[in-house]
C-alpha cells in the first residue's frame, strides 16, 4: 500500500477509532463531582467523554511552501472504571506531520477544583503494522496517572505538516462523545481553503467565515456528538464517520498564483512529479528476462499475462513507507535487483516490463474500499492509497495488473479495489480517471458436487469441490505455507459438514498455484450419527451445510451497513443413493427465492435409484444497507424453512 493512508493515521488515543484535537479551551466551570453527574446522565453507558475535541490550524506561506502547523487539545472525562483502559496514550509524527511539542496531564478532583498531574515519562518509538516492513511513523507514547471517575485526562500538542497537501480529516465523532468539537483554520488572504463534508446528515455543523487583518478564519463548530456505532463487519469508519475534509486550494507564492488541490489536474500535477524520474537508464539484466518471457508468444495479451505472472511470482511484496517514499516508486531494475517491493515498485516493474515488450500500459493510483471517496468529489493525496498498471487491450477497455495480490488471474482486479474510481498517467501532463468495474457473483464461484450412501445411522460420501475467483485466490492465500498435517486440518474444517463426527478419509488439492484454473479439491468423507431412524422410517436432511441459516440482522441493534468482500454464487449438487428395501416416503419440496442482494434454488428430483439436490445460493451486494436489512432477513427466514425439510424413507413390506 502507498504511504497515502498515513494521511489517515493521526493521533490517536488508547482505543481511538481515530483522533483529531486543538488548542486547549475553557470547559464551562463546574465543580468535579457536579460535571461528573452530568455528564454520566447526559451520556448513560458511556465508560469516558470528550468535554473538549478540537484542532487549531494555522496555515503559513514560508518561502517557496505552504505549510500548516496544527495545535491538537483534547480534555476526555472519564464517566466508568473501566475507562482507565483510556489511560495509556499515544501521539504519532512522521515526514508529514512531524510534532513540535506534546504537554499530557490529568485533573483529579480535589474538592471543589482540580489538581493537576503531569505526566514526565514519555517514550519514543518506531511504529509496526502488520505487513509493513518499513514505516517512518514514530510515536510518543506515555500514560495519564490517576485514571478513574471524574478525572480529566488533557493533552496539548503541536504538528508541523511542511507541505499543506497532505493534510489529515477533521473527525467529527470518536468512540466517545464529544460534548464539544471545534476546527478552526486561519489562512492569509492569498491562500484559499476549501472543504467537503462527509456522513453529516445527521450532524449539526455551525460554520462561520471571518476577515481578521490580513488573514481569514473559518469556523466550525458541533455540539453533543455520539460516540461512533460499533457492530461487526461494518465498513472503515469513514463511511459512516462524519468528517470534514479541508484542503489548501490555491496559494500566492513568491508573488505567484499557485494552483494546489483545486481538482485532478493539480493532483496528477502532484502524481506526476513522483514518477517523473523513473528509469531513466534501462537494466540490461530485466531486459534478457522481459525478452526470455516474451518469446514465441503470438498475442500482445501473451505477453502482458507471462510478465504479470512473473512479477507476481518472482517479486515479494514488502511494504515500505519513508517520507515521500511512501509515493515514489522504485526503479524497475532496483525492484528487480532485490526481489521485493511495495505496491508502487510492484506496479512500476510491471509497467516498465510491459514497456521493455513493446506493451503501452499505465501507471495507475486507486484508493481500496477502505477509503469511500470519488476523484469526482474530491482530489487530494486521502483518496487513494495503493498503485497498480493499467493495461488497455483495446480503446476504453481496461485490464487492472495489482501484482501484491499473488493468487489473482489476469483479467480480475484485487478484491480490494473493486467498484473504486482508477487515476491512470497517461503521459506528463494528462491523466484519465476510469472505473474498476465489480466482478459479477458468477466469477466467483463454488461448485460441490458429492454422491452419498447410508453407513449406519451415519453417511459416506465423496465429492469434488471446485473454486474459481476470490473464493479461490482466497483459499489459495490459505494453502500458503501449511505443511501437510496443518493441511490436513484445514481440510477437514474446510470441508466439514453436518455434525461435528465429521471424518476426512482422504483427500487431493490441485490448482492452487494455477491462477487461470479453478482450485479443486477431491475427497472422501464419513460422517456419523446424522441419520434418524424411527421403525421403519429413515429421516436424511440432505442440507448438510447451512449457510446463512441463523444469519438474522438484528434491525433494533444494528446501525451500520455490513460490508461483503466479493458477490458469489455457491452452487450445491448432492446424489444420494436410496438404501436397498426403502422406497420414498416424502420428498422436500423445491423452493425458490429471488432477491437483488440474496437468494437461493433448492431443487429435488429422483433419478433412478438416486435423490438428487441441486443448491444454489448467491449473495450480491458489497455493503448492505441498513434499508436493505429486512429484505435479507426476509430471505434468510424462508432459507431456514428451506433447510428444514428432510426426505423421508420408509421399508418396504416384506
Amino acid at each position: 500500500m502507498m504511504a497515502n493512508n498515513l494521511l489517515s493515521r493521526g493521533p490517536v488515543a488508547g482505543l481511538l477509532l481515530l483522533l483529531g484535537v486543538v488548542l486547549a479551551g475553557p470547559v464551562r466551570a463546574q465543580e468535579p463531582q457536579q460535571l461528573l453527574a452530568e455528564m454520566q446522565k447526559q451520556y448513560p453507558g458511556e465508560k469516558a467523554m470528550y468535554l473538549d475535541y478540537r484542532h487549531d490550524i494555522t496555515v503559513e506561506v514560508k518561502g517557496d511552501s505552504v505549510q500548516v502547523l496544527a495545535r491538537h487539545h483534547y480534555d476526555m472525562l472519564h464517566l466508568d472504571a473501566q475507562s482507565a483502559m483510556y489511560a495509556a496514550d499515544r501521539v504519532y509524527s512522521s515526514h508529514f506531520n512531524r510534532l513540535q511539542k506534546l504537554e499530557a496531564r490529568s485533573m483529579v478532583p480535589a474538592g471543589n477544583s482540580y489538581k493537576t498531574i503531569k505526566v514526565t515519562d514519555f517514550k519514543d518509538k518506531f511504529e509496526t503494522r502488520p505487513g509493513i516492513f518499513f514505516d517512518d511513523t514514530r510515536s510518543r507514547v506515555f500514560s495519564f496517572p490517576g485514571v478513574a471517575p471524574g478525572v480529566r485526562t488533557i493533552t496539548d500538542y503541536t504538528v508541523r505538516h511542511p507541505d499543506a497537501r497532505f493534510l489529515m480529516p477533521f473527525r467529527l465523532g470518536s468512540y466517545v462523545p464529544m460534548r464539544h468539537a471545534e476546527l478552526t483554520i486561519t489562512a492569509p488572504r492569498t491562500v484559499r481553503i476549501n472543504y467537503k463534508m462527509f456522513q453529516s446528515d445527521n450532524v449539526k455543523v455551525a460554520f462561520t467565515k471571518t476577515e481578521k487583518g490580513s488573514n481569514v478564519i473559518y469556523r466550525w463548530t458541533a455540539e453533543n456528538l455520539p460516540s461512533a456505532p460499533r457492530d461487526d463487519d461494518a465498513p472503515e469508519a469513514d463511511y459512516y464517520l462524519p468528517h470534514l475534509v479541508y484542503f489548501v486550494e490555491e496559494a500566492t507564492v513568491g508573488g505567484q498564483t499557485r494552483r494546489m488541490l483545486s481538482g485532478v489536474p493539480e493532483l496528477y500535477n502532484l502524481y506526476s512529479g513522483f514518477i517523473a524520474n523513473l528509469d531513466k537508464k534501462e537494466s540490461p539484466e530485466l531486459k534478457r528476462i522481459v525478452d526470455s518471457l516474451v518469446v514465441g508468444t503470438k498475442t500482445e495479451e501473451e505477453r502482458v499475462k507471462k510478465v504479470f505472472y512473473w512479477v507476481q511470482d518472482n517479486v515479494r511484496y514488502v511494504a515500505f513507507e519513508n517520507g515521500l517514499r511512501g509515493f515514489v516508486p522504485s526503479d524497475a531494475g532496483k525492484v528487480y535487483a532485490q526481489r521485493y517491493g511495495d505496491c508502487k515498485d510492484m506496479a512500476n516493474i510491471t509497467h516498465q516490463m510491459l514497456r521493455m515488450a513493446g506493451v503501452k500500459s499505465y501507471l495507475t493510483w486507486i484508493g481500496t474500499r477502505d477509503l469511500p471517496y470519488k476523484y469526482s468529489e474530491l482530489a487530494t493525496p486521502g483518496v487513494d492509497n495503493h498503485m497498480i498498471a493499467t493495461y488497455e487491450p483495446t480503446p476504453g477497455q481496461y485490464v487492472f495488473l495489482d501484482a501484491t495480490s499473488n493468487h489473482t488471474p489476469f483479467g480480475m482486479p484485487s478484491s480490494m479495489i473493486q467498484g473504486k474510481e482508477a487515476l491512470m498517467s497517461i503521459d506528463g501532463k494528462n491523466c484519465k480517471v476510469v472505473s474498476v468495474p465489480v466482478m459479477g457473483q458468477e466469477k466467483n464461484q463454488i461448485t460441490d458436487v458429492s454422491v452419498l450412501r447410508l453407513d449406519g445411522l451415519g453417511l459416506k460420501g465423496k465429492g469434488r469441490v471446485s473454486l474459481a475467483g476470490y473464493p479461490k485466490i482466497r483459499q489459495a492465500y490459505a494453502f500458503d505455507g501449511l505443511d501437510k498435517t496443518e493441511e490436513s486440518k484445514y481440510i477437514k474444517a474446510y470441508l466439514e459438514r453436518g455434525n461435528n463426527k465429521f471424518f476426512v478419509d482422504s483427500y487431493s488439492v490441485q490448482n492452487v498455484n494455477a491462477r487461470d484454473q479453478p482450485l479443486t479439491i477431491d475427497y472422501e468423507y464419513r460422517l456419523q450419527d446424522y441419520v434418524q431412524k424411527v421403525d421403519d422410517e429413515i429421516y436424511v436432511n440432505l442440507n448438510l451445510e447451512r449457510p446463512y441459516a441463523n444469519d438474522i440482522i438484528d434491525r433494533e441493534k444494528r446501525r451500520l451497513a455490513r460490508y461483503n468482500e466479493y458477490n458469489h454464487v455457491d452452487k450445491t449438487r448432492t446424489e444420494f443413493e436410496i438404501p436397498e428395501g426403502y422406497d420414498v416416503e416424502y420428498l422436500p419440496v423445491s423452493t425458490q427465492v429471488q432477491d437483488p442482494v440474496f437468494g437461493f434454488n433448492i431443487k429435488y428430483t429422483r433419478q433412478g435409484n438416486k435423490i438428487v439436490q441441486e443448491k444454489e445460493l448467491y449473495v450480491n451486494y458489497l455493503l448492505l444497507q441498513p434499508a436493505q436489512f429486512a429484505q435479507w432477513n426476509a430471505v434468510v427466514e424462508k432459507l431456514g424453512v428451506a433447510y428444514r425439510d428432510v426426505l423421508i424413507l420408509k421399508r418396504r413390506k416384506a
